[in-house]
């Protein structure tokens, strides 16, 4: 339904309306009416600003908590590339210090000559199976390593010898596999030995003629019987002699020097010539 049209007798009077308020305002006549309008509008005005300058408060916080998170996400960032160079230099220090008791052990090992040298290497894997223990390290043909290579841990430290290699990695037969079997001698009274791996519960030194002597606490150490395991290199100490009168050799358990399930570098002991 269309709304009914304004009359013309209305419109006149709007117009008569209009001329005559147009008149007053410009005698200064609506000054009065129009403070009061003024003052009933002001609240409103005033809420109204009131609400805009809340607005306008909500997109600053907005705006500053976008700050807050992008400032937040560029610390972490920074964090965590300090932590990762953190660890890198604990890295190092744990490499250096291998390193130094490796050289150590080299220089009363070998005094002036230059009769062995090590390639440093990490382990890339660990196995178990029937035979035992073995770990896989970075250390191939290329870095020198060849079947019957001992390989040791910082301070000339034996822990087993390569029993397989291929140009990038070799296969490591630790001290405590049943398989494992090492050609040493005590370092105090030079009883020669065999000393065997038990099912990776540890090692036994065996075949000790009985005339031989054998005390508690002595070191354990390579004999060099054996291509690829120089002399001198470290096994660990007598724990507890075994010996009867009804047996033809004595025997004797000894305590390792290495842990193997926390060593993550390594070394291959390389002998030269000359």
């Amino acid at each position: 339904m269309q709304k009914p049209a304004i009359g013309s007798k209305n419109f006149i009077f709007i117009l008569v309306v209009l001329f005559i308020l147009i008149a007053m305002n410009s005698q200064g006549r609506l000054e009065g009416p129009k403070n009061v309008a003024l003052s009933w509008l002001a609240p409103i005005g005033s809420r109204f600003q009131s609400s805009s300058n809340v607005f306008g408060d909500f997109l600053s916080t907005i705006e500053k908590i976008d700050s807050f998170k992008s400032e937040n996400e560029r610390l972490m960032a920074e964090n965590r590339d300090l932590n990762y160079k953190l660890v890198k230099n604990e890295e190092l220090t744990l490499e250096n210090e291998a390193l130094r008791k490796q050289l150590r052990f080299k220089s009363g090992l070998c005094g002036e000559s230059d009769c062995i040298s090590f390639e440093l290497g990490r382990i890339t894997g660990r196995t178990l199976d029937s035979y035992g223990k073995f770990i896989m390290t970075d250390l191939g043909k290329g870095d020198g390593a060849e079947i019957g290579n001992a390989v040791t841990i910082g301070g000339g430290i034996l822990i087993g010898k390569i029993v397989e290699v291929n140009e990038e990695y070799s296969k490591v037969m630790l001290l405590t596999s049943p398989e494992s079997s090492v050609n040493c001698l005590t370092e105090t009274t030079r009883a020669n030995g065999l000393l065997r791996g038990k099912y990776s519960t540890g090692v036994k030194l065996e075949m000790i003629d009985q005339s031989e002597g054998l005390n508690k606490e002595d070191i354990v150490i390579t004999s060099g019987l054996e291509t690829g395991i120089p002399k001198g290199l470290i096994l660990g100490k007598i724990s507890v002699v075994e010996e009867s009168p009804n047996t033809v050799f004595k025997s004797a358990e000894v305590e390792l020097f290495s842990d193997f399930d926390h060593i993550e570098q390594v070394f291959l002991v390389k002998q030269n010539e000359g």
